[in-house]
């Protein structure tokens, strides 16, 4: 962790049903709109989730079950086109032509759609032989032209170009753009058709593949003109001719936002650029005449659905700065254009040999364009050859056999991003100076307590304001928290901590889609021995796509106390840490607040003062250690009992003590040495009380002291003790069981003794019963060999150790919460030696209604909604996309008594959606009465529950769903 270390994850999602319970929520952030789920999964993703079961327990209380985790594995599946075919093909994709010793350009594209990476051999063949040279170029920029001289193969004659290296192409319709040079020899003669060539493409990892896709060829073709030979190609660009009426072209990019809503197409004018609310860009057509002879160039546009033409931005580089008319006249001399709805037409009466020209004009990118290139990518067709003499920019005709490359505008999305407190929503958050949290509203989250050298957690909430998936980096932009504090971010919903998904260095929520939200924790780990406050940290937020839009959220501690709970040997304590050995504070001090003198097997009481800081009141146990680390140990044969304040060693041990919310109450200590211990000095006991429950902090609240004994003298003991102190848990109706052992830890032999496990008068008027056993054979359960107790036992000789079972009977109809303290007792009977009458306490705690919850899953290859052999399982799947999961989730009341209101919550994992043929039976109920259950699908998750209902003991709730791997 680092200081200055950013957060994040899960989005809004709205149950499917009002009792689709709290853990619905936790698993609905995951993915918060379909647009999450939309996406093809990758090769290798791991998909899966853990649903979830929400009830009442039988004291009202609603509770939270989760189940166990299930994944499947994606495997890569491949596919791919080369330009429009997925298969061996005759299609002709380019026709071209040239005159003698001309060298022609065609274009292509070859796509991969797969879901991983693959890597493909490309080869082209003249199917005649007849060209001079054929070379492959790449053409990245997808202009139709060579990125550069360099070829990726040349060849000559009827040899086949083969591609080198082969391509490594990414999936996910990642693309390799290349064209192909065809020169025809000098002493070609004739016209028409002079040759062909075949593409083919063949994957490099075949067994990927279905058959007819597993190689793909097309063809281009080239004609031997004498006439007039035209090319084109389309570009996004302003050229260097004026615009209509002068002034500037506006931008011509390839990329950026589509307009908003608010805007409208317009017309041109000299200051036309683009804006925040509409986006402009600049296509420019170049042709040219590479035959022998003037000729009549017959063109059409027609533009795709994301772009509108901007009406009177057409302008030719013949007439440069004069405006083309859009309708059936008003152009320039030589040029005849029209513009019929998107579909822009142009003829040019003649163009010469070796001339280029060009034709421009300005596009509006639509509100409505899809981000990418889907809606925003064509290719203009164009007449190779002279056109016929009847050809009018009216009346194009059908002789346009040919087509440019295609021209891509990639739309990218507006994006924005707010971070506020939780709950929230993307209004009350926004800052209205971005970065800087506003001063009042939902931007401030408050703690109002923590301890030095612990940590407190912030709650926030993530918005994707922008118009595509986004993530968030998030950072520390400003902190007057202690030097030392460092942050960290977690997902609110698994509690793992965020990490970098995007490579950049910098924890991210990962990916919100457009519309969704995420929780967060921010959590800040504060340094020890500084206490005050208050302190406040600015929580940034930064969206991943666009660096410029920032939200921020302040988060302030009220104070840092140095401990919530502090253990002392006084009332005022004696010190901080090494001042005056001190107990005050977050303990333990390096020396004993008090060292104890007594005799060996002679118990010395220390007297503990339990003060709660907190805001809130508080139940803490206790545990004591001869290290400060806890759980440990004590030095072999001491004891250690914890009795009320003022008690002795003879006293009974209680279990904990409650303090209100700034009180303090005070308990004593018995520390014992065993009958044989030699004179030693100053031996560390370390004393630690811990709160039975979560304090205002989220946290634990803990403290350890050090006190210590020395031993004076050796002597001849008595003694006996009997351990452990246990704490236990039972249904109603049922029993549990406690294994303790009586030690003689004197230095003479113990006399005869009796046993005792007892229950307080109104417990046993209850029901409560209690049995005592021998443990023979020492496994802590009470096996067939084991002996009752039903009378006094012989004497207990030196070192010797007696193990013993007490079996608590708990009645029937005890109400789930309360608790039941037995305690065991050892009585001595022998007059001499007599070795008192150590004891012990089981306190067991009633429990009721349990619910498990038991996710498995079942391939379904066909998507027919039947599970597929070998059936149900939780073990992992592996499949492909477009296959299909089925889940079965059964929820159980494993308790003793019915719980109500059962609903089973569970998400769609990511890269999936329903599957349209669900299994027949989705929501079953065996012991459930009430409100039947009902299957509710959603979006994004499903449920099964119901508004009132009540599930008997052993009775069971049945989620079946199937979903499909996106394709």
């Amino acid at each position: 962790m680092i200081p200055t270390q950013p957060t994040r994850r899960a989005s809004g999602f709205k149950p499917c049903a009002p009792w689709a319970g709290a853990a619905a929520l936790t698993l609905g952030f995951l993915f918060g709109s379909p647009a999450a789920l939309a996406a093809s999964p990758p090769a290798n993703a791991v998909i899966g989730n853990q649903a979830s079961a929400s009830y009442a327990d039988a004291t009202g209380t609603t509770q939270v079950a989760t189940s166990n985790l299930v994944q499947t594995t994606v495997l890569q599946v491949g596919s791919f086109t080369l330009d429009s075919v997925n298969q061996i093909t005759n299609t002709v994709v380019n026709t071209k032509s040239g005159a003698a010793g001309a060298t022609v350009y065609a274009p292509h594209v070859l796509t991969n759609t797969g879901n991983g990476v693959d890597t493909f051999a490309l080869t082209v063949k003249a199917d005649a032989g007849k060209f001079s040279r054929v070379e492959v170029f790449a053409d990245v920029d997808g202009n139709g032209l060579p990125d550069s001289t360099t070829a990726l193969c040349t060849t000559t004659a009827a040899s086949v170009c083969t591609v080198t290296p082969v391509q490594s192409v990414p999936g996910n319709n990642g693309a390799f753009r290349f064209v192909v040079a065809y020169t025809i020899p000098g002493s070609a003669i004739g016209t028409g058709n002079f040759d062909a060539a075949t593409i083919t493409a063949i994957p490099g990892t075949p067994a990927l593949y279905v058959a007819p896709n597993i190689s793909a060829a097309d063809k281009d073709e080239v004609k031997l003109a004498t006439d007039a030979v035209f090319n084109v190609t389309k570009t996004i660009g302003a050229p260097s001719v004026a615009p209509p009426g002068g002034g500037v072209w506006p931008t011509a990019s390839a990329s950026g936002p589509r307009s908003s809503a608010a805007c409208t197409p317009v017309s041109w004018t000299n200051g036309l650029a683009s804006s925040a609310t509409c986006q402009y860009t600049v296509y420019t057509l170049t042709f040219n005449n590479t035959g022998g002879a003037p000729g009549k160039f017959a063109l059409s546009d027609a533009l795709p659905a994301g772009q509108t033409y901007v009406a009177g931005s057409a302008v030719w580089s013949g007439a440069s700065g004069t405006a083309l008319g859009d309708g059936a006249a008003g152009d320039p001399s030589g040029i005849d254009f029209q513009v019929t709805g998107n579909t822009l037409n142009a003829v040019v009466a003649s163009l010469n040999p070796n001339v280029t020209q060009t034709l421009s004009f300005v596009v509006l990118v639509n509100s409505t364009a899809a981000v990418g290139t889907s809606t925003t990518t064509n290719v203009a067709r164009y007449d190779p050859a002279n056109a016929p003499a009847a050809v009018s920019a009216a009346a194009i005709g059908t002789t346009l056999g040919s087509s440019t490359n295609p021209a891509a505008y990639t739309v990218l999305a507006r994006f924005g991003i707010v971070v506020g407190s939780n709950p929230s929503t993307s209004a009350t958050a926004l800052d209205a100076t971005a970065g800087t949290p506003n001063p009042a509203g939902q931007d401030l989250t408050t703690r109002q307590l923590a301890v030095a050298g612990g940590s407190v957690r912030f709650p926030q909430i993530v918005f994707n304001t922008g118009g595509a998936t986004d993530a968030v980096n998030l950072s520390i932009s400003d902190s007057t928290f202690p030097v030392g504090t460092s942050f960290q971010f977690f997902a609110a919903d698994s509690g793992a901590p965020l990490l970098d998904t995007n490579g950049d260095g910098v924890p991210d929520t990962g990916p919100i889609p457009a519309g969704g939200s995420i929780n967060i924790v921010t959590q800040a780990q504060l340094p020890p021995a500084t206490v005050g406050g208050a302190y406040v940290a600015t929580v940034l937020g930064r969206s991943v796509n666009d660096n410029t839009k920032i939200d921020a959220t302040a988060d302030r501690l009220e104070q840092v106390i140095a401990t919530l709970v502090d253990l002392t040997n006084t009332k005022t304590g004696t010190g901080a840490a090494s001042v005056a050995n001190g107990d005050l504070g977050a303990g333990p001090s390096p020396l004993p607040t008090q060292t104890h003198e007594t005799g060996a097997g002679i118990g010395t009481m220390f007297s503990l003062w339990v003060k709660n800081h907190d805001a809130i009141d508080a139940t803490y146990n206790f545990a004591a250690s001869q290290t400060p680390g806890f759980p440990g140990a004590l030095p072999a044969g001491w004891t250690v009992k914890f009795v009320a304040a003022g008690g002795t060693c003879a006293s009974p041990a209680i279990p904990n003590v409650a303090v209100i919310a700034g009180g303090q109450n005070e308990i004593a200590a018995c520390v014992t040495p065993p009958s044989a211990q030699t004179a030693v000095t100053a031996v560390k006991i370390y004393f630690k009380v811990q709160s039975t429950a979560v304090a205002s902090t989220g946290g634990i609240a803990s403290d350890v002291k050090t006190d210590a004994v020395t031993v004076t003298s050796t002597a001849l003991q008595l003694g006996a003790s009997l351990t452990p102190n246990n704490n236990g848990q039972v249904a109603p109706g049922g029993t549990v069981v406690y294994a303790h052992t009586l030690t003689n830890i004197g230095a003479q032999s113990c006399g005869a003794y009796t046993l005792t496990a007892n229950v307080p008068a109104g417990d046993a008027t209850q029901g409560w019963t209690t049995s005592i056993y021998l443990d023979v054979n020492g496994d802590g359960q009470i096996d067939a060999g084991d002996t009752p107790v039903s009378g006094p036992l012989a004497s207990l000789p030196v070192g010797a150790a007696q193990k013993l079972l007490v079996r608590v009977f708990a009645p029937g109809g005890v109400t789930a919460g309360v608790s039941s303290t037995t305690t065991v007792t050892a009585t001595f009977t022998d007059a001499a030696p007599n070795c008192g009458t150590p004891s012990a306490t089981d306190i067991t705690a009633v429990i009721t209604g349990q619910i498990r919850v038991l996710k498995t899953q079942a391939a379904d290859a066909t998507c027919d909604g039947v599970a597929d052999a070998p059936g149900f399982a939780a073990t992992s799947l592996q499949l492909k996309p477009g296959q299909c999961i089925v889940y079965k989730v059964v929820a159980t009341n494993e308790g003793i008594v019915p719980v109500t209101n059962i609903a089973i919550n569970d998400a769609l994992p990511a890269y999936t959606t329903l599957s349209a043929k669900q299994p027949a039976l989705q929501c079953e109920a065996t012991g459930v009465s009430g409100t039947a259950l009902a299957f509710v699908p959603g979006a994004t998750a499903v449920s099964c529950g119901s508004a009132a209902n009540t599930v008997a003991p052993g009775g069971t709730a049945t989620l079946t769903f199937a979903v499909q791997i996106n394709p």
